[in-house]
């Protein structure tokens, strides 16, 4: 049988327009990590990562979104919007709709804490507007203003290891709720309505912030100046990339920026091609996604933070700033505006930090929600298409775990970064390479080859079945196995934390909790895919023996 024979349910769900299709699928894509993550990987690679990086985009991005395109919608059009049914239309082996979980409940636990550090964005928005963090900039206070904000160390609680602070939470409820309404709203007028105006608002945003950096004054005492910045990382040297030394940790982080970037190894982008038809396109449309995505990152995101940190404060200021995600947003960047002229040569101080500063966590908040949505859709999906729940009642189950799991991410240290390794880095590598030797070497790779040109607008270059079949596999297998000699049992042991650091008590309670929350959610939907399959609701893709 052709996945001609197949019919979606009517009442299925489906985009509006392919620019709305293409926008969320870039929302998905652009968040935090392009404006953050990004720039901080590249300066602690050094020069050749960006080399690195574009070699990973070839070999490893581009190829995953195809075929996570691909599997999507060969899902979908099968009645299924999540992995377990997905992956069950790929091969009759009845287990793979138990590794399908993965896909569900790994983009559940990444929206647990990335809506929690999404709300950061949307108080620091507000503290920037009232001048509350112009005064702590002016003050020299911006990393005591962030832990207070956060509540650091005690906060609300007042207990010894707990964090929370109540602006934090509250702001925290807010963006929950924006969240859980648009998820409500359905795919067309919720999730597709947000990013069509969303995402040109975030590029407006950050190209406005680039023009200013880029047509900064070159610094009177030092002489340094922007392009001196921007070289920091875009300084190929193909010695580094293939030493002993630092060829390894330059590949490494460039391979898992490109993860993290592109969503690729989340369940995300399988969910939203799950709503296209047969016939939709999804090898011009992936490209395009992706090609938007490296826009932000590359040209966007990698204009701003580092280069102007370098003009204003140095290399040393700018290696200490790329050890923090979060110090580079929250502590660095106010200082870079508060030193940015916004006319002339003089520095703009507080009326600098209020006006770049709004920018600036606006457009991370936009980066933010369209992300967030992204990662509950396949939440959303299961519950709707597996349990057979309406949006809404979805919606709120989804909110009910979310602000239920979030609370030892928000009073616990240490469960934030250990969901974030497992779920957030090793979880997308790990899943990866379950989707493509599925898709590739089981199902087959004449057949995906297949799949993917089906309704295609462009014919992609054989070159790359050859690198999807062979070339992303296997880089893929020996990303886990060289994690599987070099870290996993110090990590898994409790010997060392993700970062190599030893774990202080704090730490190591606090990841002991992440990990029992992540596999309590996992055992979890495995049990609501085993209720499903006794419920018959993969008994249709293993009836059809579908040979297409």
């Amino acid at each position: 049988m052709t996945s001609t024979d197949y019919a979606p349910p009517p009442e299925r769900e489906r985009w509006g327009s392919r620019m709305g299709l293409i926008l969320a699928m870039a929302g998905n894509a652009v968040g935090l990590g392009n404006f953050l993550r990004f720039p901080n990987e590249a300066v602690k690679a050094g020069s050749g990562f960006m080399t690195a990086y574009f070699i990973s985009l070839l070999i490893l991005g581009i190829p995953l979104m195809w075929m996570e395109w691909g599997i999507g919608r060969r899902g979908g059009v099968r009645g299924h919007s999540t992995c377990p049914g997905m992956f069950q239309s790929l091969t009759k082996m009845r287990f793979v709709r138990y590794l399908g979980a993965i896909g569900v409940v790994m983009p559940l636990l990444i929206v647990i804490y990335y809506v929690y550090i999404e709300s950061w964005t949307l108080g620091y928005a507000y503290n920037a507007v009232t001048g509350a963090l112009g005064e702590a900039t002016a003050a020299g206070e911006t990393s005591g203003f962030f832990k207070t904000y956060l509540g650091a160390g005690g906060g609300f609680l007042d207990m010894e290891d707990l964090n929370g602070s109540w602006p934090a939470y509250s702001f925290f409820g807010v963006t929950i709720v924006v969240n859980l309404w648009v998820l409500s709203k359905g795919l067309s007028k919720g999730i597709e309505t947000v990013a069509k105006i969303g995402m040109p608002v975030l590029v407006l945003c950050a190209v406005a912030l680039v023009v200013r950096v880029l047509t900064l004054p070159v610094d009177p005492e030092s002489g340094r100046n922007v392009l001196d910045g921007l070289g920091i990382y875009w300084t190929p040297e193909w010695s580094r990339l293939f030493s002993s030394e630092f060829g390894p940790t330059i590949w490494l982080a460039a391979a898992g920026q490109i993860f993290f970037t592109l969503s690729v190894g989340s369940g995300a982008i399988n969910t939203y091609a799950s709503y296209l038809t047969k016939d939709d396109d999804v090898a011009l449309t992936g490209l395009a996604t992706v090609s938007t995505n490296e826009f932000c990152e590359v040209v966007l995101g990698g204009t701003l933070a580092i280069p102007a940190a370098y003009l204003f404060f140095g290399m040393d200021r700018v290696t200490e700033a790329a050890q923090s995600n979060m110090g580079l947003a929250f502590n660095t960047m106010p200082q870079i505006f508060a030193s940015m002229p916004l006319v002339g040569g003089e520095a703009s101080g507080t009326t600098g930090v209020a006006i770049f500063g709004t920018i600036w966590f606006g457009l991370l908040f936009v980066a933010g929600i369209t992300s967030s949505l992204a990662l509950s859709q396949p939440t959303m999906a299961f519950m709707q298409d597996t349990m057979g729940l309406t949006r809404k009642k979805a919606a709120l189950v989804v909110g009910g775990i979310i602000i239920l799991c979030v609370q030892p991410v928000i009073l616990m240290p240490g469960v934030l970064d250990e969901v974030d390794y497992f779920a957030g880095t090793f979880g997308l590598v790990l899943f990866s390479t379950i989707e493509v030797v599925l898709f590739m070497w089981v199902f087959g790779a004449g057949k995906a080859w297949a799949e993917i040109h089906q309704g295609s607008d462009i014919k992609i270059p054989r070159l790359f079945k050859f690198v999807m079949t062979y070339v992303t596999p296997l880089a893929l297998i020996t990303m886990l196995c060289a994690w599987g000699y070099n870290n996993a049992l110090p990590i898994l042991n409790f010997e060392v934390d993700p970062s190599g650091n030893a774990y202080s008590e704090a730490g190591k309670t606090g990841a002991m909790t992440g990990r029992m929350l992540m596999l309590g959610l996992l055992a979890f939907f495995l049990i609501l895919v085993f209720v499903a399959s006794k419920r018959g609701h993969y008994d249709n893709l293993m009836k059809e023996g579908d040979d297409s």
